[in-house]
């Protein structure tokens, strides 16, 4: 299918549920599975939270379920908590930790099927146009994405034209914060992310100055929006371009970018709370050097009206804009008065990021500029093949910040509540595979395995042979998790971590690097030579994936050498929760597997030369 194609995702919606539900309609079901959350040592207001729906199969099957807390239920029956489903691997369940939650304490909730869902009355909101992209929560707007080409103001060079950027970004009363094309820096836009002093294949690239035409960064195309009682957000895909390469135009690297805004706040509690993910990797063959630099990365421009006086910023380290350039931190508020009110806006680093606590550009004087700027700390490489991810939250606020509020924020981010999923209703599973042993598993001969145990996953070694199940099975569902090597990218096809998941040791299920690429019956997720999956839902190397299959074993009358298939084997999956065979035939084995037969079979995982990770696998038998 080509690359990632863009597509709406609207999340499934856990609500709380109008008064004309009652209590009854859940009160008689038992929960699927219960939810424990742990403040830790930090005191929790309003606090984002979420899990992985690991094991619950409902949440790939778009069946409704409702999130209820616990003491609430014990008080005034099961209360829906206005939840929502994200898309993942496995998908992941959001929710607001709402009120205070104080340090040391716990809070238990329970997810149970629903038997009806409804909008809530408040949800944050994504539309889009030709132009642009906008988030607000009823009528009040809280950001824009500019995914069109906007021109420099009349009579500028040309060259400042740009797309994939953020502005107006909003206070919650309304007041624009940021500023774009300001005279003393017209490239400047809002809120954007290019890497400003660079050399690619023996030339400077400045992605940031525009106007010297070396290179630019382009809107390529959405990969989701997301609306919902919990968060509303978008990602999009990016492309930084070397204008004057020797081949001409070169796509340097590839960008993602994930913007989620949170209902919590709005302009009753005077805030609004933000995440920025930035995923980076080099598409080209040569790397990217970044030499130490002041400028480049996540950047601010502030509101036209902060300036001097009129402006301020403060550092996790107490800094303010006389001393806070070039130092580090865990968070930087830039602030300013718009008429008679004064806004600001914090800047979170998260502890995952490189060169945390990051290095920061901050203007000594004038108007307001924040940038978080890694190159200052010396020079660095990006690699292709690798991806490099840069996350920040924001905390966008009316009044000027109070310290105590910022360092709430902060420990929310860097060190968020525990949070711990438990299954209550496992059917008649059976766990072959919990990162502990192998002592469910032979190798292909029947033979102690020689794979390797590594945290809580399996890894191929290569040359040490296939390994399969002691136990046979006929009709099963089946939950597994592989990760996929990062192969140099001269090695192509069938070399690019290859491996398979041999059903009854007959049928092959595909595993391969086949990211961004066309679905091919020898791709990933394809029943292996006979059908290609109906979508590609893969993953980039180094990530990890999931199937979830569903086999219903070949039907025979006789036996022995007298059987005779009377009913083709019939297969439904989902990869990484995406369905690519809806109740499908396989008329015969795959490839090198074996002959068909009335007996059951093990399952068999596949050793094809390359280190492929598996984790996480369990066997419903049917």
């Amino acid at each position: 299918m080509g690359n990632r194609i863009s597509i709406r995702i609207i999340s499934m919606f856990i609500l709380v549920l109008s008064a004309t539900l009652t209590n009854q309609s859940v009160a008689d079901t038992e929960p699927l599975a219960t939810i424990t959350v742990e403040a830790g040592k930090h005191t929790r207001i309003d606090t984002p939270v979420s899990v992985t729906l690991e094991g619950i199969p409902e949440a790939l099957s778009n069946v409704p379920i409702q999130l209820c807390e616990l003491e609430l239920v014990r008080r005034s029956g099961r209360l829906p908590v206005a939840s929502q489903i994200g898309p993942g691997n496995p998908p992941r369940l959001w929710w607001i930790l709402s009120g205070t939650t104080p340090a040391g304490s716990k809070r238990v909730f329970q997810l149970f099927k629903s038997p009806v869902m409804s909008m809530p009355s408040t949800v944050v909101e994504v539309t889009k146009d030709d132009s642009v992209l906008q988030i607000r929560r009823g009528d009040t707007k809280i950001l824009q994405y500019n995914h069109a080409p906007v021109p420099p103001p009349e009579g500028k060079n040309p060259l400042y034209t740009r797309s994939g950027f953020i502005h107006p970004l909003w206070s919650p009363r309304g007041a624009v914060l940021t500023n774009i094309h300001p005279a003393d820096h017209i490239h400047h836009i809002g809120i954007w992310m290019p890497w400003t002093k660079t050399k690619f294949e023996g030339k400077e690239v400045d992605f940031w100055n525009l106007a010297g035409g070396q290179g630019t960064v382009r809107f390529v195309k959405f990969v989701s929006t997301t609306s919902g009682p919990v968060y509303g957000g978008f990602e999009v895909e990016q492309e930084h371009v070397a204008l004057k390469t020797a081949a001409g135009e070169k796509v340097v690297l590839k960008e993602t970018w994930d913007v989620r805004v949170y209902n919590i706040g709005g302009p009753e509690k005077g805030y609004w709370l933000w995440d920025f993910v930035s995923r980076q990797h080099v598409v080209a063959d040569s790397p990217l050097h970044l030499p130490e630099y002041r400028y480049g990365g996540f950047g601010f421009r502030g509101a036209a009206e902060w300036e001097g006086e009129n402006a301020a910023y403060l550092t996790s380290e107490g800094k303010t804009r006389k001393d806070g350039h070039a130092t580090r931190a865990c968070w930087c508020d830039t602030s300013g008065r718009i008429d008679r009110d004064w806004q600001g806006v914090t800047f979170y680093s998260h502890p995952e990021n490189f060169r945390h606590p990051e290095p920061m550009r901050i203007w000594p004087s004038g108007q307001v500029f924040f940038n978080w700027a890694p190159s200052q700390a010396g020079d660095w490489v990006m690699e292709p093949g690798k991806e490099y991810v840069f996350r920040y939250r924001q905390y966008v606020h009316e009044g000027k910040v109070k310290v105590a509020d910022a360092e709430r924020i902060w420990h929310d981010y860097a060190e968020p509540p525990k949070v711990k999923l438990e299954r209550t209703s496992k059917e008649k599973e059976i766990v072959l595979f919990d990162g502990t042993d192998f002592s469910h598993w032979t190798d292909q001969n029947g033979k102690p395995v020689r794979w390797e145990i590594v945290g809580d996953a399996m890894k191929i070694v290569p040359r040490k042979g296939s390994i399969m199940t002691k136990r046979k099975f006929r009709d099963f569902k089946l939950h597994l998790e592989f990760k996929l090597p990062q192969m140099p990218p001269n090695v192509r096809g069938q070399g690019r971590g290859n491996s398979g998941v041999y059903i009854q040791r007959r049928y092959e299920v595909q595993i391969l690097d086949s990211y961004g690429l066309e679905t091919m019956n020898n791709g990933c997720g394809s029943l292996y030579k006979q059908r290609a999956p109906d979508k590609n839902a893969c993953k980039k190397p180094g990530e990890w994936q999931s199937y979830d299959i569903i086999f219903h074993a070949a039907r025979f009358e006789g036996q022995g050498n007298n059987a005779k298939k009377v009913k083709d084997a019939r297969i439904t999956m989902r990869h990484n929760g995406v369905l690519i065979h809806d109740d499908v035939a396989v008329p015969n084995k795959t490839g090198a597997g074996r002959q068909e037969g009335p007996e059951p079979g093990p399952i068999l995982l596949q050793e094809h030369g390359n280190e492929v990770w598996f984790r996480n696998i369990r066997i419903v038998p049917l």
